[in-house]
């Protein structure tokens, strides 16, 4: 396997590890966001039972998903139609070598395997 491919497997399945953790869904999940601006948002959690707070962690968490998927569905649109390259360490990544960014992002979310 090339650099390029191996780098960019990696970026996409770092992009996976992080959708499945988001530090304001742990927040949330524990009944409280330790920002300066939080006083409200805690008043809300500290009304809820474990239970929902459970509920709406999740929902963010699904909602910090949803970004990662948008950001790679518009990269994917740059790197298609806009003639954009990404590279890293001066390897260019062979953003079309799958399925495409986003679609690569969503099939390693639901545990397909990279092919050779």
């Amino acid at each position: 396997m090339d650099k390029g491919t191996k780098l960019y497997q990696d970026l996409i399945d770092e992009l996976v590890k992080m959708s499945r953790e988001c530090v304001d869904a742990n927040n949330v999940k524990k009944g409280s966001v330790p920002y300066s601006d939080s006083e409200e948002i805690n008043a809300v959690l500290q009304k809820l039972s474990d239970k929902d707070r459970e509920i709406v962690s999740e929902f963010i968490l699904g909602a910090y998903s949803s970004a990662i998927f948008d950001v790679l569905d518009l990269l994917e649109w740059y790197t298609s139609c806009g003639k954009m390259k990404i590279s890293i360490e001066g390897e260019t990544l062979p953003t079309d070598k799958f399925e495409g960014m986003q679609n690569d992002f969503i099939g390693r979310r639901d545990g397909w395997e990279w092919t050779e």
